[in-house]
Order: C-alpha cells, then structure tokens, then sequence
C-alpha cells in the first residue's frame, strides 16, 4: 500500500516538473545550437546540467588542442569569445542563478582554471 501513495504522491509532482524539464532541455538545445554555429567545425563539444549551470565541453583535435593547452591566455581567450552575447536568447532561458560554462577537454582532461564562466565574463552584476 506504500507504493501507492508513493505513486499518488509522484504523479501530483508530475505536472510541475514538466515545464521545468522542458526549460532545461530548450536551454541545452539553445547553447548547443549557439556553439555548433560559433565554434571551430572541427571541435567536438558536449553541452550537459551541472550544478545549475549549462556546462559545455570543448574538445579539439587532439594537436590542436595540445598546442592550446600550452598557451592557455589563447585558449582562455578562445573560450570567452565563444560565450553567448548578452541578450540572446539563452539568458531569456535561463535564471538569474544558473551561468553558461565553457571548458576544453585535452585527452579527455579538464581543469577548473580552464573553465570560463560566461555570466562573469559578459553580463553586468
């Protein structure tokens, strides 16, 4: 009998996280569609949720991105350009809360330095 109010109880919540599931998924699509316009045709790139943020890896050839890696003011660089400009339709999607992050990916590495935060980079606090 538990897993009947379990169930009742679920199927109440269903409605209200419908939309918000359909948010999210318009914010990936968005950010995905934005950066396949924007990047390099060559880089791969996987846009995902993380931590209230649309997190976007990059990863580039493999000699290509071993040469940025290596110049990281460039590859720094390379991500910012690539951030959505402020009044695009992205950050209609998104909240005040959530962020658009861009990383590289080399050989299947990150690291946090690497990562660029798109809300700090462009738009006013």
């Amino acid at each position: 009998m538990r897993w009947v109010s379990t169930l009742t109880a679920f199927l109440a919540v269903l409605p209200a996280m419908l939309p918000i599931a359909k948010a999210e998924d318009a914010a990936v699509e968005e950010l995905k569609n934005h950066l396949e316009r924007n990047a390099p045709r060559q880089w791969q790139l996987h846009v995902r949720w993380r931590d209230r943020a649309l997190l976007a890896s990059f990863m580039p050839p493999y000699q290509e991105a071993f040469e940025l890696w290596y110049q990281p003011e460039s590859l720094l660089q390379r991500m910012r350009e690539l951030c959505p400009a402020p009044g695009t339709r992205i950050w209609d999607i998104l909240t005040e809360d959530q962020d658009v992050l861009l990383e590289p990916t080399v050989g299947g590495k990150t690291t946090l330095e690497m990562r660029v935060s798109c809300r700090k980079q462009l738009l006013p606090h």
